[in-house]
């Protein structure tokens, strides 16, 4: 899967796995934005439609991509859900 994907990683303030997941991202060469919560009423309003209920969430094109605890997430299990997206949008729905 191309590392161009731009993703986008909801965090707060003072948050050890906020940074755990932004150093794994940089290690992978993922780009990212950072919409931090503590600012961004209207992310914080996103993500609690979603259910979620803590930081860091990882999404790409509105998909949520961690779903395991943040020291768990590989980027075998990003680049899963990557290719999951892209097949989705394949020629299968080419017309």
């Amino acid at each position: 899967m191309s590392k161009s994907v731009k993703l986008t990683l909801y965090t707060q303030y003072d948050c050890p796995y906020c940074v755990m997941m932004k150093n794994k991202l940089t290690e992978w060469g993922y780009d990212f934005d950072t919409i931090n919560i503590s600012e961004d009423l209207q992310a914080k309003a996103f993500l609690r439609l979603r259910g979620h209920r803590t930081v860091p969430q990882l999404y790409w094109n509105n998909t949520h991509l961690n779903r395991v605890d943040t020291a768990e997430f590989t980027q075998e299990l990003l680049e899963k859900e990557l290719d999951y997206e892209s097949y989705i949008g394949g020629p299968e729905s080419f017309r």
